[in-house]
């Protein structure tokens, strides 16, 4: 019998482990057994070594699985380090073990992901692994279609849509070797910077043990699945800053997309003409890798990126206001960093962005005609299965003129093309994601003006990149009283690639 290969790698780690915790008792009745086991586990060693199997390094590092990123989960798999089925399994367990109350995953596709999983292992085995994240688990924000599993935009009035077909980015995945682990939570209709929901429950902000804080909307349960790590990464969308927000309230990498760059067919949609569909990640090494997949192209090149001589343009205007004093002082620190490390960082207004937001304040929200306009139907005949705050975000088109809106528009097209030949020379625009840090859920949820108010506040800076219809791209720059603060990239449309290597530079410049 080949020991090296007889046993699970679970197996050979447990044997291991418990010859090491029996040889480590001070009871003398142990140690004898543990020799025994710690002597059989060599053997199993040294007959995996010989046939190129586990590394004891790894056999060890069984349990801290979840602290990799996918791409090294992905490698490992690809040198057999790390079985597909038994790593799905770990973070099934993990689901039933931390999402007790199901805020965090509305719905999880456990035969799907051992199905999954079981083709991965065998890709892996015969060396026809599909590509870099093959066999890597993966969680969906519940707007994504799932062939046989209800979408339900987080909305009661959703609660029995069952889609027949995956949605064109899952099926992507899919294709790519992908494990699909499940849905996760949002806020309703994915109509909110705070990821508030009161019908399936609010999945609290993985920083906070104590008070319960919010997770970042509307792509809340995709950013606390990866923050809690329950999932190595996730998919959300961002029409004003969804997966930008969550992604800096939780410490990840978040990519907004631009517009049409990612298919959002079978997604459910809230304004077609600013939806976006893009992934949130342990750090942009991820969030490229699985980026390439969801638009069907090539990702970046991130060896050698520095931000070395790279020209960045912070505005010294609007994008700071109300800004907490905590999350200021990170972010003046991090621009620091960026020019010790060789970056040239230079202030300076952008009045573009004092004009969108006028156009805000004085039209109304320019995503509520559309929005509504997509689902007047349902918000009229079932608004009392829905929560109030956000049927009033709808609701906001009813006071709005077509031709204020239209007009509106107009003006976004000229403020592009303005604000495109402002930055040309620059390689990123950078600012603070949010000006505040994840508030409490309580008094938000008890208080309507309060909750408006933090809503706005969240949305203040990342609505800009949807209604200029930039890439953006946010990444963690610290901590202020243990709360995570984003630094956010605007890059110009359809440079996502560009914009990532960007970001790479400058996460290495922030590391250091």
């Amino acid at each position: 019998m080949n020991l090296g290969t007889s046993f699970s790698y679970k197996q050979r780690c447990l044997s291991v482990k418990a010859g090491i915790l029996l040889l480590s008792s001070n009871s003398p009745a142990c140690v004898i057994p543990g020799a025994l086991i710690a002597i059989h586990a060599l053997l199993i060693v040294f007959q995996a070594l010989q046939h190129g199997c586990v590394p004891i390094t790894l056999w060890l590092m069984t349990d801290n699985w979840h602290d990799m990123t996918a791409l090294a989960q992905g490698v490992a798999m690809g040198e057999g380090d790390i079985d597909p089925v038994e790593l799905t399994e770990s973070y099934l367990a993990r689901i039933e073990r931390e999402d007790t109350d199901h805020t965090v995953f509305l719905a999880v596709t456990a035969d799907r992901a051992r199905s999954e999983a079981e083709a991965a292992q065998k890709r892996a085995r015969t060396g026809l692994r599909l590509g870099p994240l093959d066999g890597v688990p993966i969680s969906w924000k519940d707007l994504f279609d799932s062939a046989g599993t209800a979408t339900t935009g987080g909305s009661e009035v959703f609660r029995n849509r069952i889609p027949s077909h995956d949605a064109d980015t899952l099926a992507r995945a899919t294709r790519a070797g992908m494990v699909c682990l499940g849905k996760t939570n949002l806020s309703e209709f994915a109509f909110s910077g705070l990821g508030i929901n009161p019908t399936y429950g609010t999945p609290a902000n993985a920083f906070d043990s104590v008070t319960p804080r919010c997770p970042g909307g509307s792509s809340s349960g995709s950013a606390v699945s990866v923050a809690r790590q329950l999932a190595p990464i996730t998919v959300g969308t961002d029409t004003g800053g969804s997966v930008r927000i969550p992604a800096a309230w939780n410490g990840l990498v978040g990519l907004k997309t631009t517009s049409g760059v990612v298919p959002a067919k079978g997604v459910l949609p809230l304004s077609r003409q600013f939806d976006t569909v893009g992934p949130l990640a342990q750090d942009v090494a991820d969030a490229n890798a699985l980026f390439a997949i969801l638009c069907g192209g090539k990702a970046a090149d991130l060896i050698g990126t520095s931000v070395r001589g790279k020209r960045f343009l912070v505005p010294d205007n609007i994008v700071w206001d109300n800004a907490e004093e905590g999350v200021v002082a990170c972010l003046e620190e991090a621009f620091e960093k960026l020019v010790a490390k060789g970056a040239i960082v230079e202030r300076g207004k952008v009045p573009e962005f004092d004009a969108v937001t006028d156009l805000c304040n004085n039209v109304g929200n320019l995503f509520s005609p559309e929005a509504y306009g997509e689902w007047r139907d349902v918000i009229e005949s079932q608004s009392d299965q829905m929560y109030d705050e956000v049927t009033k975000r709808f609701k906001m088109a009813e006071n709005m003129s077509s031709i204020d809106v239209a007009e509106a528009m107009h003006k976004l097209r000229s403020l592009r093309a303005s604000y495109l030949k402002r930055v040309a020379g620059y390689d990123a625009v950078l600012m603070p994601t949010t000006p505040i840090t994840p508030p409490a859920i309580a008094p938000l949820e008890a208080d309507s003006a309060a909750y408006a108010k933090a809503n706005i506040s969240a949305l203040y800076n990342t609505r800009l990149g949807n209604l200029l219809t930039l890439s953006s791209l946010t990444l963690p720059a610290g901590q202020t009283g243990g709360l995570p603060v984003g630094l956010m990239m605007f890059g110009l449309p359809k440079r996502e690639n560009a914009l990532l290597r960007n970001g790479s530079g400058i996460e290495k410049a922030l590391a250091s």
